[in-house]
């Protein structure tokens, strides 16, 4: 079978609105399926979302639908380094921390880029703290809005740290380990925080191990409520 007649079969195979890379497309000879994905772009049959992503448009009475904002997200990670991950406001949302949307897509990333937009999303990249696996990374979104907790919109630290507290009880202990290993990886305040939830929720060894990172004399400032965090003399809260 001919590598044009390969290449067609699979797109037309493929599921609509779905986003896919020349590297899908079960052909060694990649050069022709290039040739022929061109002829496809040509006749309206694929769409491309960026250099080397296409899609098949899903036809409907009002017009064609095109792939979510979701799946050119993790299109885009999957194509830069591995076990990047989307951080910032809307991955917050998705903690439920926050009902804000944004138009802006923040990327933790081992690489540099500059910003970058793909349709009407805007993703822009941040140097990311932590080699995680991906059964991991719930856990360092997590610590980074910990360590956003005065930036994420809608919401106050006391609101943050109660409904965490609550989350993190819920983690099996060897997550609250990784969250406490992760944390080495961040600023005090961010160890400080985690290391008073988890001394809240009953995690004593963990706190503790966290707490001996600090610097005593080191106060931080974040109004967190006794009712919220009963010990925030220790953890030098003001």
């Amino acid at each position: 079978m001919s590598v044009a007649k390969i290449t067609r079969d699979f797109v037309s195979q493929f599921e609509d609105a779905k986003i896919f890379t020349y590297d899908d497309i079960p052909v060694t000879n990649k050069t022709s399926a290039t040739i022929e994905l061109s002829r496809l772009l040509k006749q309206g049959i694929v769409k491309k979302v960026s250099k080397g992503k296409f899609y098949k448009p899903k036809k409907r009475v009002f017009g064609e639908v095109a792939p979510s904002s979701n799946d050119t997200i993790q299109s885009y990670l999957k194509s830069i380094d591995g076990n990047s991950y989307e951080t910032g406001i809307n991955s917050f949302r998705q903690l439920g921390l926050t009902t804000q949307l944004t138009t802006e897509t923040t990327i933790a990333t081992n690489k540099s880029y500059r910003k970058v937009k793909i349709g009407n999303i805007n993703l822009k990249f941040v140097p990311k703290r932590v080699d995680a696996n991906d059964d991991e990374i719930y856990l360092v979104q997590i610590l980074d809005a910990i360590n956003d907790i005065k930036r994420i919109p809608a919401t106050t630290p006391n609101e943050v740290v109660t409904y965490l507290k609550e989350t993190i009880k819920k983690e099996p202990s060897e997550n609250q380990m990784k969250l406490t290993k992760f944390a080495l990886k961040y600023p005090p305040r961010t160890r400080a925080i985690l290391g008073a939830i988890l001394k809240e929720i009953g995690n004593k060894g963990c706190a503790y191990e966290l707490k001996s990172t600090l610097n005593p004399m080191t106060n931080f400032k974040i109004m967190i409520k006794e009712d919220v965090i009963q010990d925030k003399k220790y953890w030098k809260f003001i």
